[in-house]
C-alpha cells in the first residue's frame, strides 16, 4: 500500500490541533470474543487481573488488561470505533499525558496506566491504512493500556477523570 503523503500531512495537522479536557466521558465500549471480532456493547464489566473477561484469551495480558483510544483521534482519521479493538473509545481525555501509575476513575471502575508502552503495531496499519498508522506513531495519540485496580461495570456515558 502507498502512503499518502498529503493525507498524511492532514492528519498530523488535525491531530496536533486536538484540544482535550481534564474530564471526559467513555464514548463506546468494545469487547473482542476471538481476534479481528469487535462487538460494540452499552455496557463492560473490567475485572482485576482479568480484564474484560469477554475478550479472547490473547487480549488477558498482564499490563494490557484494557485498552483505550480517543473518539476525538478516530474522528480525525475516519475510523469507526469498533475497527482498533480498544476496550474503551473515550472523549475529551488525552490519554498521550498519562504515565504509567497514572489512574483514571471510570464510572466506579479504576484503571491504573500500565508501564507498558502502545504504539500502533502492523494489525492498526492494516485497519486504518498507512497515513492513519504513521499519523498516530508521530503524535503518540494510539492510546494507552491499562490494568484494572478496582472492577466493576463501565457504561457508555460514564464520566472519565484522572485521580
Amino acid at each position: 500500500m502507498v502512503m499518502d503523503d498529503t493525507l498524511l500531512a492532514t492528519y498530523l495537522q488535525a491531530l496536533e490541533a486536538l484540544q482535550f479536557e481534564p474530564i471526559g466521558r467513555v464514548a463506546y465500549l468494545v469487547e473482542s470474543p476471538a481476534p479481528g471480532i469487535h462487538l460494540l456493547r452499552a455496557a463492560l464489566t473490567l475485572e482485576v487481573g482479568v480484564g474484560c473477561p469477554g475478550d479472547h484469551a490473547r487480549r488477558h495480558t498482564p499490563g494490557r488488561e484494557v485498552s483505550a483510544m480517543s473518539l476525538e483521534v478516530l474522528r480525525v482519521l475516519g475510523v469507526r470505533p469498533e475497527v482498533p479493538g480498544d476496550n474503551l473509545i473515550l472523549e475529551g481525555i488525552d490519554l498521550r499525558t498519562l504515565r504509567p501509575g497514572d489512574r483514571l476513575l471510570v464510572g466506579d471502575v479504576v484503571l491504573e496506566r500500565s508501564d507498558r508502552p502502545y504504539h500502533p503495531c502492523a494489525t492498526f496499519r492494516t485497519r486504518t491504512g498507512p497515513e492513519a498508522f504513521e499519523a498516530v506513531a508521530q503524535t503518540g495519540l494510539r492510546g494507552a493500556l491499562f490494568t484494572v485496580r478496582k472492577g466493576g461495570v463501565v457504561h457508555v456515558g460514564n464520566p472519565v477523570r484522572k485521580l
